[in-house]
C-alpha cells in the first residue's frame, strides 16, 4: 500500500487570507457606495492595495516553503510538477470568470475594447492595463494575479539549489527595492512615473520577503525570535491600526515592505507562538480563508452589477448602502463556496498527483488581489 503523504498546514494563515480577501471586498463595496450615493465620498484608505499585498507576502511565504521542503526532501525541485500545480489551481476560475465577465460587458462595451482589453488577461499580462491606467472594471483586479502568475515563472529556479539560499534572496530584494528607488527619483526629475508604477505594480520585493521568512523559519533562524516577540507583536498591532488612518500614510518608499513585514511577522508568530497576540486561527477565518481565491476573482462582479438595481431602489440611502454591503458580501460568498466545493475541488484533486509535499494551505495560496 502506497504511504500517504503527510500534510502541512500552517495555523492561522487562513485568518491572513480572509482579513486580506474582505479588505479587498470592502474596499469595492465602498466604491460602489460612492456611486450610489456620491455624497458619502469615503475614503478606501489604500485597504484593498495593502490587503493585495498581504497576500503576495503569504504566497511568497507558502511557495518559498513548500520549494524548501520538496528540495530537503527529494533533493531537487520538479518544475514541471510546479508548474502544473500552479495552472490547475489558478486558471480553471480565472478564465470561468473572464469569459463570464466578457459576456457581461457584451452589453455594455464597443466589443473592439473589449477584445483588445482580453489579450492581455487571457495571457496573464493584466498587470499591464492597471499600469497604464485602463483595464475593463469588471475584470481589472486581476491585475494581481498576472503579478504572481510572472513571478512563479522564475522564483522556483533560485530554489533549484537551497545552497546560500537566504543570501541569494536578500540580493533579490534589495535589488529590486533599489530599482523601485531608482525609478522614483527618475519620476521626481522627468515626470515619468512609468517605471516606477511598473515596479510598484509588479511587488516582488514582497513576495520576497515572504521567501526570506520561509528561509529564517525552515532554518530555525534566531531571527525568527525577534520577529515574533511580545515587542514586534505590539507593533504589528498598532501599523496594523496605523494604516488605515489618513494623515500616517508611509512614504511610497516603503509603504507595501512595510505591509510585508508587518504580515511576516504575523505569519511567523501564529505558526510559531501557542499564543500569538493576534490570534487569526477560528472557525470564521478558515472558513473564508479557504474561499479566499473566489472571493477575490468574482467579487467585483457581483458588485458591479447590484449597484445599478440597488440604485433604483425607492428607499432611504442608507438602507441602499446596507443592501450594497450585505448582498455583496452575501452573493460574495455563496458563489464562491459553490465555485469551490463543485469547481476548484476537481482540479484540486488532480493538482495532488503533482504534489511532493501535500499541504492544506497550498490548496487555496493563490492571490485574492484587487
Amino acid at each position: 500500500m502506497a504511504q500517504a503523504k503527510k500534510v502541512l498546514y500552517y495555523k492561522g494563515l487562513n485568518g491572513i487570507r480572509a482579513i486580506a480577501a474582505l479588505s479587498v471586498l470592502l474596499s469595492h463595496i465602498i466604491t460602489g457606495a460612492n456611486y450610489i450615493y456620491p455624497q458619502l465620498e469615503i475614503d478606501e484608505l489604500d485597504i484593498a492595495n495593502y490587503g493585495v499585498t498581504m497576500f503576495f507576502t503569504l504566497s511568497g511565504f507558502l511557495i518559498s516553503s513548500l520549494l524548501l521542503m520538496e528540495q530537503k526532501k527529494s533533493g531537487t525541485i520538479k518544475l514541471k510538477d510546479f508548474y502544473i500545480r500552479r495552472i490547475l489551481r489558478i486558471w480553471p476560475i480565472y478564465y470561468l470568470y473572464i469569459f463570464i465577465s466578457a459576456a457581461c460587458l457584451y452589453f455594455f462595451l464597443d466589443t473592439s475594447i473589449i477584445q483588445v482589453e482580453l489579450l492581455y488577461y487571457l495571457t496573464f499580462f493584466a498587470n499591464v492595463p492597471f499600469i497604464l491606467g485602463a483595464g475593463l472594471m469588471a475584470i481589472s483586479h486581476l491585475w494581481s494575479i498576472g503579478v504572481e502568475e510572472q513571478f512563479y515563472i522564475f522564483w522556483p529556479w533560485l530554489f533549484k539549489s537551497t545552497k546560500k539560499i537566504l543570501t541569494k534572496l536578500f540580493v533579490f530584494v534589495l535589488a529590486f527595492y533599489a530599482l523601485k528607488v531608482f525609478a522614483l527619483v527618475i519620476f521626481k526629475y522627468t515626470d515619468s512615473d512609468i517605471f516606477y508604477t511598473v515596479l510598484k505594480v509588479n511587488r516582488f520585493d514582497c513576495m520576497g520577503i515572504g521567501g526570506i521568512g520561509a528561509v529564517l523559519y525552515h532554518q530555525k533562524s534566531k531571527m525568527v525570535e525577534f520577529l515574533t516577540s511580545k515587542a514586534a507583536q505590539w507593533i504589528v498591532l498598532i501599523s496594523l491600526i496605523v494604516m488605515l488612518l489618513e494623515e500616517f500614510r508611509f512614504s511610497m518608499l516603503i509603504d507595501h515592505q512595510l505591509v510585508a513585514l508587518v504580515t511576516l511577522s504575523l505569519i511567523l508568530s501564529n505558526i510559531t507562538l501557542k499564543k500569538p497576540l493576534l490570534n487569526l486561527e477560528n472557525k470564521f477565518f478558515n472558513f473564508i480563508g479557504k474561499l479566499s481565491y473566489g472571493i477575490y476573482v468574482y467579487h467585483k462582479l457581483i458588485v458591479l452589477l447590484l449597484v445599478p438595481f440597488i440604485q433604483i431602489l425607492p428607499v432611504p440611502n442608507g438602507l441602499k448602502l446596507a443592501s450594497l454591503g450585505i448582498l455583496s458580501l452575501v452573493l460574495t460568498v455563496a458563489i464562491s463556496y459553490l465555485s469551490y466545493h463543485y469547481f476548484e475541488k476537481r482540479f484540486l484533486k488532480l493538482k495532488s498527483k503533482y504534489t511532493t509535499i501535500k499541504s492544506t494551505s497550498e490548496k487555496e495560496l493563490t492571490v485574492s488581489s484587487s
